[in-house]
């Protein structure tokens, strides 16, 4: 008579160095990493390229609360962040800009808040890309919608991870967010469905970021015609209705309303109109000529400004995909704004470095 204990099976494990197995696996894995690392080093990304986003900009956000700042603070699209140079800033004044502006995103509702909620009696740079400005767009990233208030309410969790992350691009390259894995597959120009925006036309890297959101032009784009290419494409397809004068006239008014409230607390705006070039330039004469949006935009407000277009000191300069300027060229339109400034402003170049030369 058969028992359980006859039909169960036994199964010898047998022994198992798995020391061994845990020293391969971590071969593999440094193997893996440093093999993607070298690879994207190749392609011309680097260590200490900090990326950004929200956590990036509410770090720059909670300096104006703390008080830690320089009495200036920037707003404003892509450009005006590209085209600034800090060290010129420090150089020539001693003082180093808070950094607010957003890439692909419209000044306007982020200037409101601050207007209405931070105490700030200092200098309000504001950059003007015209199409932006002028018209409903707010912005292409919808989670910048929210960074006036993950300022105040981001969890420590947050706080952490992006310190974490911080840490880990000082040393690493291969965590730039536009090569990650899934962005590389949406950059296969594969045709899709009439009339809808595939993933090959969204913007691509473009820039390269340091301490306190400092960007430069990625360098990479001066000497890959396919980038440069593709960057230029992007620019041209995306394409606006030229700015009624009904629309023209209340944006004027509301951020004139704006400027108001800065001015009761002490401080000053400035707009700063930075360089396009080409086919885009060319197409921002059409959707928002300067007549009609940036002359009112300085008449309703009573703000002053600055157009590259209205000084010699500002022509010339390198814009490689029509839009932002190249590294060095960012150094000489900030030396050159920030000197007007100066003059508009005597107080900005109290603390400067006698001296000093760029």
């Amino acid at each position: 008579m058969k028992t359980l204990e006859d039909e169960e099976t036994r199964r010898v494990i047998p022994g198992a160095r798995w020391d061994v197995a845990w020293w391969l696996t971590v071969a593999l894995v440094v193997v893996g990493v440093g093999a993607w690392e070298w690879k994207m080093r190749s392609l011309g990304l680097r260590a200490g390229d900090l990326g950004d986003g929200a956590s990036h900009w509410t770090v720059e956000r909670r300096k104006i609360a703390a008080g830690e700042h320089d009495d200036v603070v920037i707003f404003g699209s892509s450009r005006i962040l590209f085209d600034t140079d800090f060290a010129v800033w420090q150089i020539m004044t001693g003082r180093r800009p808070v950094q607010l502006a957003l890439p692909g995103t419209s000044p306007r509702f982020l200037l409101k808040r601050f207007a209405r909620d931070a105490d700030f009696d200092g200098l309000v740079i504001v950059g003007v890309t015209p199409e932006a400005f002028f018209s409903e767009f707010t912005t292409a990233f919808p989670e910048y919608l929210t960074v006036n208030d993950l300022w105040r309410e981001e969890s420590p969790s947050q706080r952490f991870g992006h310190g974490v992350g911080l840490l880990l691009s000082r040393y690493l390259a291969f965590l730039d967010d536009n090569y990650r894995l899934g962005q590389l597959i949406d950059r296969v120009d594969i045709p899709d469905r009439p009339g809808v925006r595939r993933p090959f036309m969204e913007v691509w890297k473009l820039s390269e970021t340091s301490e306190d959101r400092q960007y430069f032009l990625w360098p990479r784009l001066m000497t890959d015609s396919r980038l440069l290419a593709h960057a230029k494409s992007v620019w041209l397809a995306r394409s606006r209705p030229p700015a009624a004068a009904e629309l023209v006239e209340r944006i004027c008014s509301d951020v004139g309303q704006d400027i108001a409230r800065i001015r009761a607390r002490g401080g000053e705006v400035v707009f700063v109109r930075p360089p396009s070039a080409g086919a885009y330039y060319e197409r921002e004469q059409i959707v928002a000529p300067r007549a009609v949006t940036w002359d009112r935009l300085l008449r309703v407000t009573g703000a002053p400004g600055i157009h590259f277009e209205d000084y010699q000191h500002m022509q010339d300069l390198e814009i490689p995909e029509m839009s932002h300027l190249s590294r060095d060229s960012a150094t000489r339109f900030t030396r050159a704004y920030v000197g007007l400034l100066a003059e508009l402003y005597p107080w900005l170049d109290q603390r400067a470095v006698a001296g000093s030369a760029l």
